[in-house]
């Protein structure tokens, strides 16, 4: 099956910044059985000098690391570097708090994997943002890096202003509408919509409510507050909506799901 995979994308590139050297050891051997190169660093400097020297498809980043930048802090240098920002992040921690889960997302991770996690669930995972990334580079139309990074667009810039805020937004819990969002964006609703469209081939709407959706999945897995207090915290104005909205993106309700781990 991962054949038919490559044949689509091509052959995957992970970064996975870990000091845990038989974990990271163990990682790299199931990713590599899927002929997925794995690239390994113990800290967040030589991290980045691997980024400058290869082409990553996804980050696996840990938070505790043993030097002097912590997982929290490489990750907020990288997301301020417009060369690196696009690239996938995926936390892989021991730490369950909701506190730190929530600041892994805010600063722009992608996903959030406590440890001991399914390995199964990683590869989906990897694979999956890595096909992402690719369709994104393909269908961008600023095909070298380094013309985008000269004649950086107003539109570009709105795209990244547009993220943050969506973030602090969906972190906050409030309830936060696209008529303000323009506002505070000091735009249209049409052109927000249309730059959207343009770098993550969606509406701002659907946008908000997967990202929405991303930090209850994480709050179901990773701790016991009920679903209704789930769905408030992220922002659902209606418990019903949330539900809704969950089974028709994962697939299942959220009660179905927090009771199938």
């Amino acid at each position: 099956m991962h054949n038919a995979f490559q044949q689509e994308i091509g052959s995957i590139k992970v970064l996975m910044i870990e000091d845990n050297k038989l974990f990271s050891y163990a990682i790299k051997s199931i990713l590599e059985l899927e002929n997925i190169i794995v690239k390994t660093a113990d800290n967040g400097e030589s991290a980045y000098d691997i980024l400058d020297k290869e082409d990553i498809d996804v980050i696996l980043l840990d938070i505790m690391l043993g030097d002097n930048m912590n997982g929290f802090e490489f990750l907020n240098l990288l997301k301020s570097n417009i060369r690196l920002n696009q690239i996938p992040v995926i936390i892989t921690s021991a730490l369950v708090q909701d506190e730190k889960i929530y600041e892994g997302l805010s600063l722009g991770a992608i996903d959030y994997l406590v440890k001991p996690f399914r390995t199964n669930e990683l590869l989906l995972k990897v694979k999956n943002f890595a096909k992402l990334v690719r369709s994104h580079k393909k269908d961008s139309i600023i095909s070298d890096i380094n013309e985008q990074i000269s004649n950086l667009d107003y539109d570009y810039q709105l795209s990244l202003e547009f993220i943050s805020l969506v973030d602090k937004i969906v972190v906050s819990g409030s309830h936060t509408t696209i008529k303000e969002i323009v506002k505070l964006l000091k735009t249209n609703s049409s052109r927000l919509g249309i730059i959207i469209k343009k770098y993550h081939n969606t509406t701002p709407v659907k946008y908000i409510l997967i990202r929405r959706l991303l930090r209850a999945n994480l709050m179901i897995r990773n701790s016991n507050i009920s679903i209704i207090q789930i769905a408030e915290e992220c922002g659902f104005q209606t418990v019903t909506y949330f539900c809704t909205s969950y089974k028709k993106h994962y697939g299942k309700t959220p009660l179905k799901a927090r009771q199938a781990l």
